[in-house]
Protein backbone atom coordinates (compact mmCIF):
# COMPACT_ATOMS: atom_id res chain seq x y z
CA UNK A 1 0.00 0.00 0.00
CA UNK A 2 1.32 3.46 -0.92
CA UNK A 3 0.48 6.38 1.37
CA UNK A 4 1.13 9.93 0.19
CA UNK A 5 0.30 11.88 3.36
CA UNK A 6 2.30 11.08 6.54
CA UNK A 7 -0.73 11.82 8.73
CA UNK A 8 -2.48 8.78 7.26
CA UNK A 9 0.29 6.31 8.11
CA UNK A 10 -0.82 5.36 11.63
CA UNK A 11 -4.34 4.38 10.55
CA UNK A 12 -2.94 2.00 7.90
CA UNK A 13 -0.29 0.15 9.92
CA UNK A 14 -2.56 -2.59 11.23
CA UNK A 15 -1.24 -5.91 9.92
CA UNK A 16 1.84 -4.36 8.29
CA UNK A 17 5.21 -6.11 8.61
CA UNK A 18 7.36 -3.61 6.71
CA UNK A 19 7.24 0.19 6.48
CA UNK A 20 9.27 1.88 3.70
CA UNK A 21 9.85 5.62 3.56
CA UNK A 22 12.23 8.42 2.66
CA UNK A 23 14.35 9.81 5.47
CA UNK A 24 12.43 13.07 4.99
CA UNK A 25 9.62 11.28 6.81
CA UNK A 26 11.88 10.03 9.60
CA UNK A 27 9.67 11.39 12.39
CA UNK A 28 6.76 9.40 11.00
CA UNK A 29 8.92 6.27 10.80
CA UNK A 30 10.16 6.70 14.37
CA UNK A 31 6.59 7.14 15.60
CA UNK A 32 5.53 4.00 13.75
CA UNK A 33 8.28 1.76 15.16
CA UNK A 34 7.75 3.13 18.67
CA UNK A 35 4.03 2.34 18.41
CA UNK A 36 4.70 -1.09 16.84
CA UNK A 37 8.05 -2.45 18.12
CA UNK A 38 7.96 -5.46 15.78
CA UNK A 39 7.54 -3.35 12.64
CA UNK A 40 10.52 -3.54 10.29
CA UNK A 41 11.49 -0.55 8.18
CA UNK A 42 13.45 0.28 5.07
CA UNK A 43 14.64 3.82 4.44
CA UNK A 44 15.95 5.47 1.29
CA UNK A 45 17.61 8.81 1.00
CA UNK A 46 19.31 11.25 -1.36
CA UNK A 47 20.57 13.30 1.61
CA UNK A 48 23.98 13.01 3.22
CA UNK A 49 23.93 9.88 5.37
CA UNK A 50 24.70 11.37 8.76
CA UNK A 51 21.09 12.05 9.80
CA UNK A 52 19.83 8.69 8.57
CA UNK A 53 22.57 6.76 10.35
CA UNK A 54 21.99 8.59 13.63
CA UNK A 55 18.35 7.51 13.43
CA UNK A 56 19.29 3.94 12.51
CA UNK A 57 21.82 3.71 15.32
CA UNK A 58 19.06 4.47 17.83
CA UNK A 59 16.39 2.21 16.32
CA UNK A 60 17.24 -1.47 15.67
CA UNK A 61 14.25 -1.81 13.32
CA UNK A 62 16.03 0.49 10.84
CA UNK A 63 18.74 -1.82 9.55
CA UNK A 64 18.37 -1.15 5.83
CA UNK A 65 19.15 2.18 4.20
CA UNK A 66 19.18 2.61 0.42
CA UNK A 67 21.09 5.55 -0.98
CA UNK A 68 19.86 7.07 -4.24
CA UNK A 69 21.55 9.46 -6.62
CA UNK A 70 19.05 12.32 -6.22
CA UNK A 71 15.47 13.03 -5.17
CA UNK A 72 14.13 12.20 -8.65
CA UNK A 73 15.86 8.82 -8.86
CA UNK A 74 14.32 5.73 -7.22
CA UNK A 75 16.41 3.19 -5.31
CA UNK A 76 18.26 0.65 -7.47
CA UNK A 77 15.73 -2.01 -8.44
CA UNK A 78 18.06 -5.02 -7.98
CA UNK A 79 19.18 -3.78 -4.56
CA UNK A 80 15.60 -3.11 -3.48
CA UNK A 81 14.44 -6.59 -4.51
CA UNK A 82 17.40 -8.29 -2.84
CA UNK A 83 16.69 -6.52 0.44
CA UNK A 84 12.96 -7.24 0.24
CA UNK A 85 13.67 -10.93 -0.27
CA UNK A 86 15.98 -10.95 2.75
CA UNK A 87 13.40 -9.20 4.91
CA UNK A 88 10.64 -11.54 3.76
CA UNK A 89 12.79 -14.61 4.50
CA UNK A 90 14.85 -13.62 7.55
CA UNK A 91 16.07 -17.15 8.31
CA UNK A 92 17.15 -17.93 4.76
CA UNK A 93 20.87 -18.23 4.04
CA UNK A 94 22.40 -14.99 2.78
CA UNK A 95 22.87 -14.21 -0.93
CA UNK A 96 25.58 -15.90 -2.94
CA UNK A 97 28.42 -13.63 -4.02
CA UNK A 98 27.29 -14.00 -7.64
CA UNK A 99 23.93 -12.40 -6.81
CA UNK A 100 25.61 -9.01 -6.50
CA UNK A 101 26.82 -9.13 -10.12
CA UNK A 102 25.50 -9.74 -13.61
CA UNK A 103 26.18 -12.96 -15.47
CA UNK A 104 29.67 -13.27 -16.96
CA UNK A 105 31.63 -11.62 -14.14
CA UNK A 106 35.29 -12.42 -13.51
CA UNK A 107 37.49 -12.19 -10.44
CA UNK A 108 39.31 -14.23 -7.85
CA UNK A 109 39.24 -15.32 -4.22
CA UNK A 110 42.00 -16.01 -1.71
CA UNK A 111 42.31 -17.20 1.85
CA UNK A 112 44.46 -14.94 4.05
CA UNK A 113 46.72 -16.29 6.78
CA UNK A 114 49.45 -13.71 7.45
CA UNK A 115 49.99 -9.96 7.56
CA UNK A 116 52.34 -10.22 4.58
CA UNK A 117 49.71 -12.09 2.55
CA UNK A 118 47.21 -9.35 3.45
CA UNK A 119 49.49 -6.65 2.04
CA UNK A 120 50.11 -8.57 -1.19
CA UNK A 121 46.38 -9.16 -1.63
CA UNK A 122 45.50 -5.51 -1.03
CA UNK A 123 47.91 -4.48 -3.79
CA UNK A 124 46.38 -7.13 -6.05
CA UNK A 125 42.91 -5.72 -5.41
CA UNK A 126 43.97 -2.26 -6.58
CA UNK A 127 45.57 -3.71 -9.71
CA UNK A 128 42.40 -5.69 -10.46
CA UNK A 129 40.18 -2.63 -9.99
CA UNK A 130 42.24 -0.61 -12.46
CA UNK A 131 42.29 -3.49 -14.94
CA UNK A 132 38.47 -3.69 -15.04
CA UNK A 133 38.13 0.04 -15.66
CA UNK A 134 38.11 1.82 -12.31
CA UNK A 135 39.70 5.24 -12.33
CA UNK A 136 42.94 5.52 -10.37
CA UNK A 137 41.38 7.42 -7.45
CA UNK A 138 38.61 4.85 -7.22
CA UNK A 139 41.11 1.98 -7.36
CA UNK A 140 43.00 3.64 -4.50
CA UNK A 141 39.75 3.82 -2.52
CA UNK A 142 39.31 0.09 -3.07
CA UNK A 143 42.83 -0.47 -1.82
CA UNK A 144 41.75 1.16 1.44
CA UNK A 145 38.48 -0.78 1.56
CA UNK A 146 40.28 -4.11 1.06
CA UNK A 147 42.85 -3.26 3.72
CA UNK A 148 40.24 -2.32 6.34
CA UNK A 149 38.03 -5.32 5.58
CA UNK A 150 40.98 -7.64 6.11
CA UNK A 151 42.21 -5.78 9.20
CA UNK A 152 38.80 -6.16 10.83
CA UNK A 153 38.58 -9.83 9.85
CA UNK A 154 42.14 -10.68 10.93
CA UNK A 155 42.63 -8.56 14.06
CA UNK A 156 39.21 -7.65 15.46
CA UNK A 157 37.17 -10.76 14.67
CA UNK A 158 39.22 -13.66 16.15
CA UNK A 159 38.30 -14.62 19.71
CA UNK A 160 39.34 -17.47 21.98
CA UNK A 161 37.06 -20.01 23.64
CA UNK A 162 36.27 -17.49 26.40
CA UNK A 163 35.33 -14.78 23.91
CA UNK A 164 38.48 -12.72 24.43
CA UNK A 165 39.90 -10.93 21.39
CA UNK A 166 43.17 -12.58 20.43
CA UNK A 167 44.89 -10.02 18.20
CA UNK A 168 43.00 -6.72 18.54
CA UNK A 169 45.42 -5.31 21.11
CA UNK A 170 48.09 -4.57 18.50
CA UNK A 171 46.89 -4.08 14.94
CA UNK A 172 50.46 -3.37 13.80
CA UNK A 173 51.75 -6.77 14.88
CA UNK A 174 52.64 -9.43 12.32
CA UNK A 175 50.31 -12.36 12.86
CA UNK A 176 49.82 -15.84 11.45
CA UNK A 177 46.31 -17.25 11.60
CA UNK A 178 45.56 -20.95 11.83
CA UNK A 179 43.16 -22.23 9.18
CA UNK A 180 40.14 -22.05 11.52
CA UNK A 181 40.77 -18.30 11.94
CA UNK A 182 41.49 -17.32 8.35
CA UNK A 183 39.19 -14.95 6.42
CA UNK A 184 38.43 -15.37 2.73
CA UNK A 185 38.39 -12.43 0.32
CA UNK A 186 36.50 -12.42 -2.98
CA UNK A 187 36.60 -9.69 -5.62
CA UNK A 188 34.92 -9.64 -9.02
CA UNK A 189 33.49 -7.35 -11.68
CA UNK A 190 30.86 -7.70 -14.39
CA UNK A 191 32.02 -4.57 -16.22
CA UNK A 192 29.51 -2.25 -14.55
CA UNK A 193 29.87 -3.14 -10.88
CA UNK A 194 32.83 -4.12 -8.76
CA UNK A 195 32.15 -6.31 -5.71
CA UNK A 196 34.45 -7.15 -2.84
CA UNK A 197 33.61 -9.51 0.01
CA UNK A 198 35.45 -10.66 3.12
CA UNK A 199 34.15 -13.49 5.30
CA UNK A 200 35.48 -14.39 8.73
CA UNK A 201 34.52 -17.52 10.74
CA UNK A 202 33.57 -15.75 13.99
CA UNK A 203 30.31 -13.82 13.58
CA UNK A 204 30.97 -11.21 16.22
CA UNK A 205 30.25 -7.96 14.39
CA UNK A 206 27.14 -6.51 16.00
CA UNK A 207 24.61 -4.15 14.52
CA UNK A 208 25.39 -1.62 17.24
CA UNK A 209 29.06 -1.52 16.28
CA UNK A 210 28.26 -1.14 12.57
CA UNK A 211 25.65 1.63 12.73
CA UNK A 212 27.00 3.33 15.83
CA UNK A 213 30.62 3.26 14.65
CA UNK A 214 29.87 4.60 11.17
CA UNK A 215 27.47 7.25 12.50
CA UNK A 216 30.10 8.53 14.94
CA UNK A 217 32.80 8.39 12.29
CA UNK A 218 30.78 10.46 9.80
CA UNK A 219 29.94 13.13 12.37
CA UNK A 220 33.44 13.32 13.85
CA UNK A 221 32.38 11.77 17.13
CA UNK A 222 34.38 9.55 19.46
CA UNK A 223 35.23 6.26 17.78
CA UNK A 224 35.25 3.00 19.67
CA UNK A 225 38.87 1.86 19.77
CA UNK A 226 38.40 -0.72 22.50
CA UNK A 227 38.91 -3.56 20.01
CA UNK A 228 41.74 -2.05 18.01
CA UNK A 229 39.94 0.69 16.05
CA UNK A 230 37.30 -1.21 14.08
CA UNK A 231 34.97 1.81 14.25
CA UNK A 232 37.37 3.90 12.17
CA UNK A 233 37.87 1.01 9.75
CA UNK A 234 34.11 0.62 9.23
CA UNK A 235 33.82 4.30 8.36
CA UNK A 236 36.60 3.95 5.77
CA UNK A 237 34.80 0.94 4.28
CA UNK A 238 31.48 2.81 4.21
CA UNK A 239 33.02 5.84 2.52
CA UNK A 240 34.74 3.67 -0.09
CA UNK A 241 31.67 1.74 -1.32
CA UNK A 242 28.34 2.65 -2.91
CA UNK A 243 26.53 -0.21 -1.15
CA UNK A 244 27.62 -2.11 1.93
CA UNK A 245 26.02 -5.37 3.11
CA UNK A 246 26.69 -7.03 6.46
CA UNK A 247 25.46 -10.60 6.90
CA UNK A 248 26.14 -12.06 10.35
CA UNK A 249 25.50 -15.53 11.69
CA UNK A 250 26.15 -14.93 15.36
CA UNK A 251 29.14 -16.86 16.62
CA UNK A 252 29.99 -18.51 13.30
CA UNK A 253 30.37 -16.08 10.39
CA UNK A 254 30.53 -12.42 9.41
CA UNK A 255 30.30 -11.63 5.70
CA UNK A 256 30.84 -8.07 4.51
CA UNK A 257 30.20 -7.18 0.86
CA UNK A 258 30.99 -3.81 -0.69
CA UNK A 259 29.71 -2.74 -4.12
CA UNK A 260 31.00 0.05 -6.36
CA UNK A 261 29.52 1.20 -9.67
CA UNK A 262 32.34 1.60 -12.17
CA UNK A 263 30.66 4.31 -14.21
CA UNK A 264 30.62 6.83 -11.35
CA UNK A 265 33.12 9.67 -11.30
CA UNK A 266 35.14 10.19 -8.14
CA UNK A 267 33.27 13.43 -7.41
CA UNK A 268 29.81 11.91 -7.91
CA UNK A 269 30.76 8.88 -5.86
CA UNK A 270 32.09 11.01 -3.00
CA UNK A 271 28.88 13.08 -2.83
CA UNK A 272 26.36 10.29 -3.43
CA UNK A 273 24.58 8.84 -0.38
CA UNK A 274 25.65 5.27 0.35
CA UNK A 275 23.52 2.22 1.05
CA UNK A 276 23.98 0.29 4.28
CA UNK A 277 22.36 -3.04 5.15
CA UNK A 278 22.72 -5.29 8.18
CA UNK A 279 21.22 -8.79 8.42
CA UNK A 280 21.65 -11.29 11.23
CA UNK A 281 20.30 -14.69 12.20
Amino acid sequence: MAIEAPEHVAENLEGADLFCADTFDAETVVGAVEARPGLRTMLWTAEPMERTLRLAADHPNMSNVLGRANFDTPPRSWELMMVLRRLARPHEEGPKFAWFLDWGFSGFQERVDTSAKRDRLVAKVQEFAQRVGARQKIAELYNGVAHELLMNAMYDAPVDAQGNHKYAGDRKADIRLVREEQPIMKIASDGSRLAIQVTDPFGGLTREKVFGGIARGLTGGQLDTSHGGAGLGLTVIHNGTAMLFFDVSEGSRTEVTGIFELGASHRDFRLQPKSLHYFSR
